[in-house]
């Protein structure tokens, strides 16, 4: 009888409901050394508590938290049976570890899933680098000190919320700034927290940063520091507030706008409209990533950091030829007229003079460009995986947002061209029906 007093079976509230109240927990067996437990108050609610023992370090115990005793019960912080099996297998693998390792099992907290995310980041450097500031301006002064364990879905919702309100860093900056600003500079500091554009940026900006805490969260639950990504996963984002940057140049624009380019502008231009290569893609391309044997060009990408492979004309093959001859493998592929290497922000001067010149009346960038590329593929009917593909993108979730409108005259006329004819046909004669006359 001793022994099965000290395995009870915990597995429902009305088993749980029939234990005696005491201080002592009553414990199931979970594995060799390894025991759930469950204490019983004079609450309505007992609470679930871990034990593992180990012969070099004896027992360690860790608390689970409160148990769904109760039939109405729905709080967010309650943990079923099955909740708290699972609870208890992620806290023993911890304690293991800290046996193993010889170091203690104290709580994993939103700091330091942060640290361990962002010591195997597989991205590039420059988004690493904006991760990095996220966590730093507005993770961690928040949440870092939090235990992941206690961290809910009201918490996490509150902090999303509260990040849409904060005024953009370089306001803050410009506000709090002791250096006295020119009249013009300084009516450039406009911030009107009322203005719905300006509350749709904000919300987009607190999209993103809650991407990266989703995603340092995540990292943790799948290195077993937490038992549940229900706190964050049931958390939405703000709604219609990332508006896509569909501005593109049409066939016409992009000739006009490649014939008013400077000739080393020129042939950064063309190989944007090309490739769809971003503006830093092309400043570091080397002579090495065009394959003459295959007619394509790699690129690690600037962003990702990962390689893609972006497929040729003839023509477009002939265009690079012209910019390898003569140089070896490791030189810049792109250099501006004086010999130097292109830079960052030396392209907004030029687009701007160019645009201009060409007669195109509304605000296109460098990067613009490689909306261009796409766009236009996408109108001459192009698949949206192939569009995705050549961009470097792993999946169609941005080529459907930004291209698979092709454009507004596009849609409507292909739509027109391709839909069935429901006009009524005229009516076929149909069998005649012939009296016979005796």
């Amino acid at each position: 009888m001793a022994r099965a007093s000290k395995n009870q079976d915990l597995s429902s509230k009305s088993k749980r409901l029939k234990l005696a109240i005491q201080r002592e927990p009553h414990w199931y067996a979970i594995g060799a050394g390894e025991h759930l437990g469950y204490r019983k108050t004079g609450d309505a609610k007992g609470t679930w508590i871990v034990r593992y023992y180990s012969k070099e370090h004896g027992r360690r115990f860790e608390s689970l938290g409160i148990a769904d005793d109760s039939a109405a019960s729905m709080g967010s912080n309650e943990m079923s049976y099955q909740d708290a099996i699972k609870a208890a297998g992620v806290e023993i693998a911890k304690m293991k570890r800290a046996n193993n390792a010889g170091v203690s099992t104290r709580k994993y907290t939103v700091a330091d899933a942060a640290r361990d995310w962002l010591k195997v980041w597989r991205g590039s450097e420059r988004s690493k680098a904006t991760s990095q500031a996220n966590v730093d301006r507005h993770i961690l002064p928040t949440l870092g000190t939090i235990e992941i364990d206690k961290l809910n879905r009201v918490r996490i919702e509150r902090w999303l919320h509260d990040q849409a309100k904060k005024a953009p860093l370089k306001v803050v900056q410009r506000q709090q700034s002791t250096k006295k600003l020119s009249p013009s500079r300084q009516s450039k500091i406009v911030y009107d927290p009322n203005d719905p554009e300006t509350q749709r940026k904000r919300r987009d900006s607190a999209n993103r940063v809650f991407r990266d805490l989703r995603a340092l969260l995540n990292r943790a639950y799948d290195n077993q520091h937490t038992a549940s990504k229900a706190p964050w996963e049931t958390v939405k984002e703000f709604d219609n507030v990332d508006v896509a940057k569909n501005e593109y140049l049409t066939l016409d624009e992009a000739n006009r706008f490649i014939q008013e380019c400077p000739q080393d502008f020129r042939d950064l231009v063309q190989a944007a409209l090309i490739t769809g290569c971003r503006y830093g893609e092309l400043c570091s391309m080397k002579v090495a990533s065009y394959d003459v044997q295959v007619g394509a060009v790699s690129v690690i990408q600037a962003k990702t950091g990962k390689m893609k492979r972006i497929f040729l004309t003839p023509d477009e093959a002939a265009f690079f030829a012209t910019h390898i001859d003569g140089k070896d493998a490791g030189d810049l592929m792109f250099r501006r007229s004086d010999g130097e290497a292109w830079g960052k922000s030396h392209q907004q001067s030029r687009m701007e003079t160019v645009l201009k010149s060409a007669g195109i009346n509304r605000h296109v960038r460098f990067h613009d460009l490689r909306h261009t590329f796409a766009t236009l593929l996408a109108m001459n009917g192009t698949s949206l995986q192939l569009i995705a593909n050549q961009l470097g993108h792993s999946g169609t979730r941005i080529a459907e947002k930004h291209y698979a409108h092709f454009s507004p005259s596009y849609v409507a006329a292909t739509i027109r061209a391709n839909k069935p004819n429901y006009a009524p046909q005229a009516a076929s004669p149909g069998p005649r029906l012939v009296t016979k006359v005796s």
